[in-house]
């Protein structure tokens, strides 16, 4: 994925925005809001089209195990299976983040530039769907391969997805440690 991908939705977020949505947004103290909104909802589009792309990856990896079941490769399905699980938990855990917002008394608050840090690290888990796909491309090759051969490619697979997994498990670190600059704001992180 373009990281201008972000700027280009952002763009066209404006342009859709109605003419009292317009008026609204240059008045002053709403057009930040405003902003942030945007921001919000072009990272709830990005995680959509990644849980998208996630869910067509675990299609293909179905019919590879169609395929395993009707070349008589039965052991090897329940390994494929444990793969699928993996696949569908990162689906879901992308669907379902949150969209950067943080409770309104709480010590952290969410600026423009942790929304975008938010949004870029979801547009870098792009690169891990083009890994997954690269990965199923191989493995659609094996069909009547030895299993020793199936074997080192769902290992392979499900070290993939974990560590995808274990990447998106920090996505929130990206709204307490960021700041405009791009270091650790220690100022406005809360008291430990």
């Amino acid at each position: 994925m373009d990281e201008y991908l972000t700027e280009e939705l952002l763009a066209k977020a404006r342009e859709q925005m109605d003419a009292v949505e317009k008026t609204v947004y240059g008045v002053p103290g709403i057009k930040g809001y405003k902003e942030k909104e945007l921001r919000r909802e072009v990272d709830k589009t990005v995680r959509d089209m990644l849980a998208r792309q996630l869910a067509d990856q675990r299609a293909r990896l179905t019919n590879l195990q169609v395929d395993l079941v009707v070349g008589g490769q039965l052991s090897l399905v329940d390994d494929l299976e444990r793969s699928g699980i993996k696949l569908q938990t990162l689906t879901d855990r992308i669907r379902t983040a949150s969209y950067g917002y943080a409770p309104l008394f709480d010590d952290v608050r969410v600026k423009e530039a942790e929304l975008d840090a938010l949004a870029k690290f979801d547009l870098d888990m792009f690169a891990g769907v083009e890994r997954i796909k690269t990965m199923l491309d191989n493995m659609s090759t094996l069909a009547g391969r030895p299993e020793a051969e199936w074997m080192e490619s769902i290992r392979a697979l499900n070290a993939t997805l974990d560590d995808l997994n274990t990447e998106f498990g920090h996505r929130n670190e990206v709204i307490l440690n960021v700041t405009p600059t791009g270091g650790t704001d220690l100022a406005e992180s809360p008291a430990a």
